[in-house]
């Protein structure tokens, strides 16, 4: 597959021009094989049994330290519920510091738009910074897990009376006074899992491609069955999904995929993405029965099959274009 598509190796520029075009048709083959994906991985009617979790926490060398660790144990819950922990460093970084310069508040209400439950560990003033801007934020406010320290319970702050208070009062959210120290870490892991079973049961996030979490395991599968692709050509295939503004589902795209390359399931080389061994266990046997990770595996050998027919065709001028003879 790298001989089409890699531009050195075909001398067309064609399908990188028009990975980076907005307005220009995708192969028609190339679409059915995404609308497979989509409709297989992003099942808006589903019963997922899923709770997924923004953690936010102090950016400090210990306090990430400690929030991944709590993050481990969480995400280890023996439930009937399946928890997901999400960090805002592992899937916004590049946004923020590569050429689309998103700002961090808009990149995290994306995400937390898309979450069951945010749960913000009062570490440091910058997470002071994001539960004011989360209360104040209407989508949010009531799907807020805020954890501080005892100490501080009873202190006459603007903390305590201005959102911790307003929270306690008008909204559904939650506040747990508890250590943030490696001894409690098993406490409030349980804390922190029976809160957000309370919250997820008012909080339910819409499932689509505007939804990074709902879309992860789409863009996973849509580069496992072209791997290798165009990193530029990932904001080409969510465009052609987009109803209204496009823009939404470009950033959550992006979202995704710097995450996936964070958590080391994809490699980036020459432009182009590939999955991992690490990304592959992920897409088709994590969290799977045997009989369900066959099912997905043969699901994903088919497209696979239809995705080579596609590119080795000898009338194929590029499969990020329509083809001659379409």
């Amino acid at each position: 597959m790298e001989r089409f598509l890699k531009a050195e190796d075909q001398k067309k520029e064609s399908i990188y021009l028009l990975t980076k075009q907005e307005g220009l048709v995708l192969n028609p083959k190339l679409i059915e094989i995404a609308k497979e994906l989509k409709k297989r991985f992003v099942d808006e009617t589903r019963n997922l049994n899923e709770i997924s979790i923004f953690l936010c926490g102090g950016g400090g060398t210990e306090e990430s330290k400690f929030r991944r660790g709590l993050g481990g144990k969480i995400s280890k819950t023996v439930s009937k519920y399946k928890y997901s922990v999400y960090y805002p460093e592992d899937m916004f970084i590049e946004l923020i510091l590569g050429h689309q310069r998103e700002d961090l508040l808009t990149l995290e209400n994306l995400l937390a738009d898309s979450a069951n439950a945010i749960v913000i560990l009062l570490q440091s003033p910058g997470t002071f910074t994001e539960l004011g801007a989360f209360t104040n934020y209407e989508k949010l406010c009531n799907k807020l897990i805020v954890v501080l320290n005892p100490k501080f319970a009873r202190a006459r702050s603007f903390i305590n009376l201005g959102p911790i208070r307003y929270l306690k009062r008008n909204t559904k959210s939650k506040i747990l006074y508890s250590s943030m120290e490696k001894g409690n870490l098993d406490t409030l892991a349980k804390q922190i899992v029976d809160n957000a079973r309370d919250v997820a049961k008012h909080s339910v996030p819409v499932r689509n491609l505007a939804n990074p979490i709902s879309a992860y395991r789409f863009y996973l599968g849509l580069i496992y069955v072209f791997d290798p692709i165009p990193k530029d050509a990932i904001a080409t295939v969510a465009r052609t999904f987009a109803v209204k503004d496009e823009t939404i589902l470009v950033t959550a795209a992006e979202t995704v995929i710097n995450s996936l390359i964070n958590e080391r399931k994809l490699s980036l080389s020459s432009g182009s993405l590939s999955t991992t061994s690490k990304g592959v266990e992920d897409l088709i046997y994590n969290d799977r029965s045997k009989k369900s990770a066959r099912d997905v595996s043969e699901f994903l050998t088919s497209l696979r099959l239809a995705a080579l027919n596609l590119t080795l065709r000898k009338n194929q001028t590029g499969i990020w274009g329509e083809a001659e003879g379409s």
